[in-house]
């Protein structure tokens, strides 16, 4: 699924949302507030839950679209997302869990169907969907397969594998990547928001 189709489902969602809290606050600002300025009031309480979603949504996804531009990571809004592995190297998902893979910085595909892995300097150990497991020499893109964990765990520095779901490696170095960002993002668009509303509140009724 495109990143488009999804900011759209994304804005539709918001749109319901923001037409039930519409008719709620017109409903409660008629029956609470005084015959002055009601119609005003009426129109400001229609249109803040819109003004307030989508000044959210927009500035929330342009700053993350930033961050994530910045950061080499993509937080998944679309049909493919991906974190960065040493030298270049990153870690791509496609629609599904199953699609992971291991690329170059030039989209060459070193191992597909990536089910387990770790990262250990500049090597990535890890499993596949089929069983088959491998290491990944990340700086010279030398891939090497074993057909047991036995045969990889040599390999190793400390003669044992730790390795994690694909997914649950992209979670997990997502947010140390991503760190405060998140947060902060959230803080900015919910102050911009708030002051969207404000200054319709000024037009409308001071």
């Amino acid at each position: 699924m495109g990143i488009g189709f999804v900011i759209l489902i994304h804005l539709f969602a918001i749109s319901v949302f923001g037409f039930i809290c519409a008719f709620v606050g017109c409903l409660f600002t008629y029956f609470i507030s005084g015959k002055e300025r009601r119609r005003n009031k009426m129109i400001l309480a229609f249109i803040g839950p819109f003004v307030a979603f989508y000044t959210f949504y927009i500035v929330g996804i342009i700053s993350l679209s930033i961050v994530s531009e910045n950061k080499k990571v993509d937080v998944g809004i679309g049909d493919a997302w991906y974190v960065p592995l040493k030298n270049a190297h990153q870690l791509l998902f496609i629609d599904l869990p199953e699609q992971a893979s291991i690329n170059t910085e030039n989209g060459l595909t070193l191992v597909s169907q990536v089910a387990k892995m770790e990262e250990l300097g500049n090597q990535v150990f890890g499993k596949t969907f089929d069983n088959q497991y491998f290491v990944i020499d990340l700086q010279t893109n030398e891939v090497k397969t074993f057909q047991t964990e036995k045969e990889l765990s040599v390999l190793h520095v400390n003669k044992k594998l730790n390795l994690v779901d694909a997914t649950e490696f992209y979670s997990e170095k997502k947010n140390a990547i991503m760190g405060y960002w998140p947060l902060l993002i959230m803080l900015l668009s919910l102050i911009i928001s708030i002051g969207a509303v404000y200054i319709w509140k000024l037009i409308l009724i001071f």
